[in-house]
This record gives structure tokens, sequence and C-alpha cells, in this order.
């Protein structure tokens, strides 16, 4: 297919807010794609040439996107700087220059996907000497048979920021609304109730497939392919991870024991979630959001090797740890092992502790039907004795005292709190059920425990803060059921002068002159920035507020009460913000807790 339809498809989604027209225009698209092509427009739209987990990188910095765009229009360099500064977008920049090209070529063809996506994945792979100007020549090559409109996304996805607010779900709808209408012959004339239900249960099987099989790509190459059948193709394999299950919270033992009765309790520790899977000699530790950080952990590689069985998928928290003192470290010197470089160095330094404390698989067979009991006692046989891999701290009660006891001697440890666990439940990929309940710190009818917030926007500085160029951060919550991210603060304490220079660093590249797609708010800050950063962020409470747009209804949304920065989340990328669903729930809380407290 010619790349110019895709491009004609991306401008339409990328001038209209509404997501249900979004993802109408997407399974239209979807709808003419053949399968092969299917897989690569995915992986675009991701901002990737591969799913996460194969770390095939496409980002390339904005010098090279505006030396690409002069080489292949003719315009000066500083010509394309200026306009760049002028408008904020290199997109936007390749758009307006192509379409006024100054200098033309002899030969130019019409643009295909399988051309666009060759070239850019042939720049993925280029390193070493002369590579920059190889670069160069391969992205001048599209922009010189591109349209104007085909040069605008051309331009944008190397940077890993297409600008169209798509995220995997509003995807996944719009394959679920695609196979609705291939299914049902009156889509159009079904009330709007019958075709939300169809698309919900399709949607479902399309997500269930997705959560134990995290390549989105291949998923729809599947569905193209050989239709909803081709999802019974998809199983839990080593080596390519399962999305990581999550927990609900209540605000102290008596609840958590009123909600799942006799249940496991285990520590919980602020560390790298990991999921390790093996088979063979071939060892891969993923992340919480499926990049492989294998080359960051070699002593836990090494472990793996005498300690675990040949073929396995299991979960646990990594972290440092002192044998000196026998004591924990905190997250901020743990989170300095991610890194590319100085890896022994730093393994010298900090090494890292795993508690497994969860298997899916094990010597070819899927657990994650097993209930957790079963899971535990296979975790507990198939692991040998060692100093780096061990079992998390876990007692097994039905008496809310007992939990409490085990919480505050892990409060004590310098550990975040306790994770209970339901006794029967399955292992529940991609989702956030009850089956997990999590205990932070005591509640006291204030927001004692943290939100992870996405930064979205921020203001000018004032004051002694104007030298840094920023003085607050706008921040939004994420709302999975619309995939779009909802305001429910703006942060200005908690910011160091060394966080304010390093925030403005990061986000100044990311600036948009408009309001991204996928954000919802009324506040307008002095710059809208691309939504990838997250912040970790304490308030005092959560009250509600007219101004942000987190969970609100008949005008009435929900907001922190005195927020502020605790740090910046480097670990954890959009999709693993606090939702919107987790702030209601917090703020449910926060009620029934402040009522008890005056009764």
């Amino acid at each position: 297919m010619k790349f110019k339809t895709v491009a004609d498809y991306f401008d339409k989604i990328e001038n209209i807010s509404s997501r249900l027209e979004i993802t109408d225009l997407l399974s239209e698209l979807f709808e003419r794609l053949p399968a092969g092509e299917t897989k690569k427009i995915i992986y675009l739209l991701q901002g990737k040439i591969a799913p996460t987990f194969e770390g095939k990188e496409i980002g390339f910095g904005e010098k090279l996107i505006a030396e690409g765009i002069a080489k292949a229009t003719g315009f000066t360099r500083r010509e394309v700087d200026t306009l760049f500064a002028k408008k904020g977008d290199l997109g936007e920049v390749a758009e307006d220059m192509v379409a006024k090209k100054q200098q033309g070529s002899l030969f130019t063809n019409d643009l295909t996907i399988e051309k666009v996506f060759a070239n850019l994945e042939k720049m993925s792979r280029t390193q070493g000497s002369g590579s920059q100007e190889l670069k160069k020549k391969l992205l001048a090559e599209l922009f010189n048979s591109a349209t104007p409109a085909e040069a605008k996304f051309i331009a944008r996805i190397p940077l890993g920021n297409i600008r169209l607010g798509i995220g995997d779900p509003s995807i996944m709808d719009a394959f679920a609304i695609m196979f609705g209408k291939q299914q049902n012959k009156d889509w159009k004339e079904m009330k709007e109730e019958e075709q939300r239900k169809i698309k919900i249960s399709l949607r479902e099987r399309i997500e269930a497939a997705y959560n134990i099989h995290s390549d989105l790509g291949e998923i729809t190459f599947k569905l193209k392919d050989k239709g909803l059948a081709g999802l019974d193709e998809i199983t839990i394999t080593p080596g390519t991870p399962i999305r990581p299950t999550a927990a609900e919270r209540l605000p102290n033992a008596k609840e958590i024991i009123e909600k799942l009765g006799k249940c496991a309790v285990e520590a919980k520790y602020d560390g790298f979630r990991v999921q390790l899977s093996k088979k063979g000699n071939d060892i891969k530790i993923f992340s919480r959001q499926n990049e492989e950080i294998t080359k960051m952990f070699p002593e836990i590689i090494d472990a793996a090797k005498k300690q675990l069985p040949k073929e396995c998928i299991v979960e646990g928290e990594a972290l440092a740890y002192n044998d000196d003192t026998q004591e924990f470290y905190p997250f901020q010197i743990t989170i300095q092992r991610k890194r590319k470089y100085d890896v022994e160095k730093k393994a010298k330094e900090y090494p890292l502790k795993l508690f497994l404390f969860d298997v899916v698989f094990v010597d070819g067979k899927n657990l994650m039907k097993e209930p957790f009991i079963k899971r535990r006692k296979k975790l507990k046989e198939i692991l040998k004795k060692g100093e780096i891999i061990t079992l998390s701290d876990m007692i097994i009660t039905d008496k809310p005292e007992e939990l409490e006891k085990f919480f505050e001697e892990k409060i004590g440890n310098g550990l975040e709190g306790i994770i209970a666990k339901d006794l029967n439940a399955p292992y529940i990929a991609g989702a956030r059920k009850f089956a997990w309940i999590k205990l932070k710190r005591s509640y006291k009818g204030t927001l004692d425990d943290t939100v992870d917030t996405v930064i979205i926007g921020y203001y000018k500085g004032k004051g002694k803060r104007t030298q840094f160029g920023l003085g607050a951060l706008l921040v939004a919550v994420y709302n999975q059921e619309k995939d779009v991210l909802e305001s429910i603060a703006k942060i200005g304490t908690g910011m160091t002068e060394d966080i304010l220079t390093e925030l403005e660093s990061l986000l100044s590249k990311t600036i948009s002159k408009k309001k991204p797609n996928n954000v919802v708010t009324e506040l307008e800050p002095d710059f809208w920035v691309t939504p990838k950063y997250v912040v970790e962020t304490l308030a005092d409470e959560i009250t509600k507020s007219p101004l942000h747009a987190c969970a609100k209804k008949e005008g009435i949304g929900l907001a922190l009460r005195f927020p502020r920065m605790i740090k910046l989340r480097s670990d954890k990328k959009l999709v693993d913000a606090t939702t919107t669903k987790e702030v209601i729930k917090m703020f449910e809380i926060q009620k029934r807790v402040s009522l008890d407290m005056h009764n």
C-alpha cells in the first residue's frame, strides 16, 4: 500500500478530538491494510520498528532529522532551524518545506509502507564510521519522494513522537470495531449500546492474547491473516514477556482480610519489578514495560543459570542490598543500576538481590491458571539455594492483627509495605484486580500513598525560578477506558534547582504548539509537552475540583491538594501511571477512613 494513504488517515486523525471518530478512522485504515503491512503500521504507531522487548530503537535526534529535511528540500540548515523554532514541530517543518521544495528531483517514486519501514529499519541498524551520513541519505531519500503529509509523519516517527495520541487501547478498540463490522452486516443500523457490547467482547479477546504475548504487531498480523482464529495461535513463550498483573489498594489490614479471607501476605520491595525468562542458556530479563534489561544485571543472570530450571518464566523484585549492614538501599540507589555503561562497576558498588514472588511457566507448562498457592509451592520447589535469588518474605493468615504486625515489621526494615494475595486466584496478566491488594502506609484520612502522574505541560518560572525556565508542572493520570490523560494537579513544590534544570532540559525537547490529542483538561499551561515523563507525586489529600478533568462528572472532577513532586520515575511510562479508576478508589478510601476517625 502507498504510504500516502496511511499519512492521509494520520492527518485526519490529528485534526479531530473525538475518541470515537479516531477509533473509527483507525478501524477503516486497518480494514484496508494487508496483513504484513498492518504489523509495520502498528509498530510505527507505537513509535517503534519492532516490539519493545526486541530493543530495536528508531529514535534519532532532532539534528539528524533537520539535516535530512535540508538535504532533501534545498533549504539551508539555518532556515530549517528558524522554522522549527517558530513551529516547535519538525513534522510541520518537513510538511511546509517539502510543499515549497526548491530543489526538484529528476526521479521520484511513490512511497510505499514497505519502503518507509525498510529505510527506518536500516537507519536504526546503521552504526560506526559514516553512519550519520548514511542515515541522512536514507532520510532525505524518503523526504525527496514524499508528499507534504507523508513528510510530516516521516519526520515525526524517528523522533518517537507521532503526535496522534493513539495508545494500545485505541488500536485494540479499532480492531474490535473492524471485526464487529465484519461479523454484523447491520452494524450501522445497530443501537450504540449493542455496538458497545460487541466491541467490548472482541476487545477482551484481543487484549487477552496481548497480555500473554507483548507484541501487538504480531497479534494484529495474526488477526488480519487468519481472523479471530489467529488468536488461538498466541501462547505463552519464554523470551516473549507477558504483561504483569497489578494490585488494588485498601486502607488497612481489617478490610484486606474482609475482602480476601485467609490470604498470603508478602513483603513489598521498593526496587525494579522484573520478569526473568529462561530457556536453556538463553536468559532474558524484562522490565515492567517489557523492555529487555538483561545486560544491566549480570549477577542475576549468573545466579539464574545455577538456581533456576532449564525453562521458566518467573517474576520478582530486584533491589540493591548492603550485605555489610544487612539493609536494603532506597530506590534512588537501586535506580542507578539501570544503565547501559559502567554496568560491572555499579554491580560491585550496589549488588542486587532478586526476591521472587511468582512463577507462570515451567518446563513447557503454563501455570497462569493455577491458583496462587500452587504457583508459590512450585516456585519454592524449582528455586535452588543461592545468595542472589531468593523467595519474597511471606506469611499466610486470616487475622488482621497478624497482617498488621507483618506490615509494621516490613516498614521497619525499610520496605514499602505489603502485598496481600488471594490464595486461589490465577495469574491475571495485564490487569489490576483484587486478587492482589497493596498496603503501603497507614491511612489517616489523608493521601499518604503516592500517585504516579504524567507531565502534560509546564509553566514558566517566576521570581527565582525565572532562570530555570520552569516553575510548575501540569500533570495528569491515565484513563485506561478512554485511552486519554486527565489533568489532576499543578505541581510547584518538591523540586530542587537541579531537578528544575533537568526537567526543563527534558521537557523543552518535547514542546507541542497545541494540546496533545490524548490530553483532557481545561487548563492552559505556558507549554504543552508530549506526555511521556512520569513523576511520583505526594499530596495531602484528594479533593473535588471544577478545574481538573480526572473523573469529571457534571462539571466536578478530582484533584490533588497541595501536591509535591517526590521524584522523576524514569522506570515508568505513560501506561504505568496511576489510573483514573485508582484515583476514584483512593478518594473513596480516604472518605471512608476519615469518616471512621470521626465516629
